[in-house]
């Protein structure tokens, strides 16, 4: 899958998953739909489905998902054989046989049908349409051109027979099929003129069947006026076979305006409308009315209804979900990209809701009796009153929807929109999954977008404890590798941050956005126990990974200042626990850089004997809290001998704890010195601006400086005061200030050591 780099910041999810730093998911990737129109009759349209990489359009002219499900030619043929014959049949000898095959001893069960019942004015015409396929064949594949001017005969020898052919035929049914040949061939054959003739004399306007539709697209490269943009409308609204190629051939020269001016008809007055919409990929509720004043019965307007709310559920759903603008705008690209902020987000959302209550509008003022698919009309009715917010009626409309159309696939989407109405329907800091969605939830629990958008509900209504657990529920497909259906979304858009702006796995989520109060919620929900068979189900990833949790929480503790509560959840995690993910040999599922390979208290990068470990323990989180709160009692108690020493282990464990200490797993699960943003004060992290700027570590030097007793103790405590500013060691201001007389061997750490001990 393609992604395109848009910011250097760093970018690595720790925890469960990493995606290529510096990159952003867009376009595809982020864009929500909950009505997805391949549950609907539309499969000749797909090449129109909203799409935002191709900005509305799918161009792959080669698939096969963009042709209807049973050829018009093919219907034709299965009742010329009076529906004896399967439609399979006649489309193994259309798609896969040749000339050669065409014989009484053929095992093709339609071919077998016409020498058993004498239709020998069938078997010559498909003998000939099947030799036009072969001379076409033959002419494609002569890449080297060998004889141009004898190939350029012998077409043309051909196409003339064939013109003789159709105008001696006396069936009137196989006459238009001749033409329709000879129409054909003259195209390839670059004889313009031919088609014009043949197409003139044998179609006209009071009989507009397929063959019809289908000669009228190569009559129409013989056209180059505003007459041609309306053969090209009629081409898109009547001939399902022709809908992509009437766009792909002749969208360029297309102008609604001269178009209109040459309808004949109310009917073909929409089918310009409808060919103008599928170009539009903004608002296009006019055009609809349009199409729907000339003619309801149009087939293609429900389809233009439906991409009309695949916009809008880009336009308003993208942005409230997940937190990036709507999957065809590129903020990236805009100078004012900085100035995107969450709260603009909403707004836009906001004010797209408004235009979806206008579509709603629209939409509730039409006669379902007047139109060709009132199910698609009625599906989009109950998507645009879930989007506008009104709750009560959109259930109401969906019990109507799920007894009416109660075998239908659509119900499928109509269920889901359903659990996000009944959740959304709550009240602030009530919510809860109810029992009658509970099912739903089991059933679509791989539909990523659906269980996030959910998750996001009950999020935005203050429950985020099951929130985060269906939002959890989305790796459980990482195993098979990621795609455009994994949901990334952001948390804010703060565009100076140098921390991780785009999620992909519900802890990098906790840990980046909420609160220890907020985690504590749901470690204490974990912990409860008594999970009915459901909330095992959906709690399932979170219990699994219960002890990192655990971990994380006493980690935002720790950030929070909070050491007691830090202690008693670290102490809560299991023995286990530390052995598999804090020692030299097991990294569990965090990466081979989180490990303590030195004590904060007593030893600093790149340095050497600098302090003796008068105790000696294995670094884990635990122990370096309780010895945190061990010196602190020791340093803040007045009876303590050496509260110096306690306040200078404190200020090296604090600098430790920063980004660039050997202990900085003790605040984050992924830290980097590279740093592209400079405004802490709006990090999602609480204790961002200390983290940077080593604030406490700087404290606790001070008071080690105020307590020292030597003054060769106290010019060491100034030099690691400059340290912890500077983050780097070199000379220092404060030292050569106060102190001057040690200024030379503090400017190099060899005598760290020495003077450290110098404090008694």
């Amino acid at each position: 899958m393609k992604k395109f780099l848009v910011f250097t910041v760093l970018l690595v999810s720790s925890f469960y998953k990493s995606i290529a730093c510096g990159y952003s998911p867009y376009g595809e990737d982020i864009r929500y739909c909950l009505l997805r129109p391949e549950y609907f009759k539309y499969s000749h349209y797909k090449a129109f489905y909203y799409n935002a990489n191709l900005w509305g359009f799918d161009y792959d002219l080669n698939s096969n998902s963009y042709k209807t499900s049973v050829e018009a030619n093919i219907l034709d043929w299965y009742n010329f054989t009076n529906r004896k014959v399967s439609v399979e049949s006649i489309e193994d000898f259309n798609n896969n046989l040749t000339l050669t095959d065409i014989s009484p001893k053929s095992n093709n069960d339609f071919i077998q049908y016409l020498y058993k019942n004498d239709k020998k004015d069938a078997i010559t015409y498909l003998k000939t349409a099947k030799n036009c396929e072969m001379i076409n064949g033959f002419f494609e594949q002569d890449v080297w051109e060998r004889d141009e001017a004898v190939n350029t005969n012998k077409r043309g020898d051909f196409l003339n027979k064939l013109v003789k052919i159709t105008q001696q035929e006396r069936n009137s049914y196989f006459k238009r099929k001749y033409a329709f040949l000879t129409t054909r061939f003259a195209y390839y054959a670059g004889e313009m003129d031919v088609i014009k003739t043949v197409f003139e004399n044998n179609f006209n306007r009071s009989k507009k069947d397929y063959l019809y539709y289908w000669s009228l697209f190569f009559y129409n490269f013989t056209k180059s006026d505003a007459e041609s943009m309306l053969n090209t409308a009629n081409l898109m609204s009547n001939c399902p076979e022709k809908t992509y190629a009437s766009y792909y051939y002749f969208h360029e020269g297309f102008k609604i305006s001269e178009a209109l001016k040459h309808a004949r008809s109310k009917e073909e007055i929409a089918n310009v409308y409808a060919y103008a919409s599928v170009q539009k990929v903004d608002k296009n509720l006019d055009y609809l009315k349009e199409i729907y004043k000339n003619n309801p019965k149009s087939e293609i307007l429900g389809f233009l209804l439906l991409r009309e709310i695949n916009k809008i559920e880009d336009w308003v759903y993208t942005p409230y979900y997940s937190n990036y603008s709507p999957s065809t705008q590129f903020d990236y690209w805009s100078e004012d990209n900085d100035k995107i902020t969450t709260q603009i987000l909403r707004d836009r959302s906001e004010k797209d809701r408004l235009y979806a209550l206008n579509v709603l509008d629209f939409v509730e003022s039409i006669d379902l009796k007047a139109i060709q698919d009132p199910l698609v009309w009625e599906a989009s009715q109950i998507n645009l009153l879930f989007m506008t917010r009104k709750y009560a009626d959109c259930l109401q409309h969906i019990a109507s929807f799920e007894k009416k159309f109660k075998n239908d696939k659509s119900l499928e989407q109509i269920e889901k929109i359903k659990a996000l109405c009944l959740t959304a329907n709550q009240e602030n800091g009530k919510a809860i999954i109810k029992h009658e969605i509970q099912n739903v939830i089991l059933k679509y629990k791989n539909d990523e977008r659906f269980i996030f958008a959910l998750g996001r509900e009950l999020e935005f209504k203050g429950n985020i404890t099951d929130g985060i657990a269906l939002i959890s529920l989305l790796e459980s497909n990482f195993d098979n590798g990621y795609d455009t259906s994994d949901v990334e979304w952001q948390g804010n858009r703060i565009q100076t941050s140098g921390n991780l702006e785009v999620f992909y796995t519900y802890f990098d989520y906790l840990d980046f956005v909420y609160s220890a109060k907020d985690l504590q919620i749901i470690v204490n929900k974990l912990k409860g126990g008594n999970l009915s068979q459901f909330e095992k189900a959906i709690y399932a990833k979170l219990l699994k990974d219960k002890d990192y949790l655990k971990d994380l929480l006493g980690t935002k503790y720790i950030r929070e200042n909070q050491l007691s509560n830090a202690l008693i959840t670290f102490k809560s995690i299991n023995e286990r626990y530390w052995e598999d993910n804090y020692n030299a040999w097991e990294r569990g599922n965090y990466g081979d850089d989180y490990t303590f390979d030195q004590n904060p208290f007593y030893d600093f990068k790149h340095t050497e004997n600098f302090i003796e470990h008068k105790e000696r323990f294995l670094v884990t989180k635990l122990s370096i809290t309780e010895h945190l709160i061990k010196y602190n009692n020791l340093a803040n108690n007045p009876k303590t001998k050496d509260r110096d020493y306690y306040y200078f282990l404190l200020a090296n464990c604090y600098y430790n704890m920063s980004d660039y200490g050997n202990s900085w797993m003790m605040r984050r699960y992924f830290s980097s010195t590279s740093y592209f943003g400079q405004d802490y004060e709006n990090e999602s992290y609480i204790d961002e601006i200390e983290y940077r700027n080593k604030l406490k570590a700087v404290a606790y030097y001070k008071l080690a400086f105020q307590n020292a007793k030597t003054a060769k103790f106290k010019a060491l405590c100034l030099r690691m005061m400059d340290y912890a500013e500077e983050n780097e060691y070199s000379d220092s201001k404060k030292v050569a200030t106060q102190f001057p007389e040690y200024s030379v061997d503090l400017s190099g750490c060899e005598n760290l050591a020495d003077y450290f001990k110098s404090r008694r």
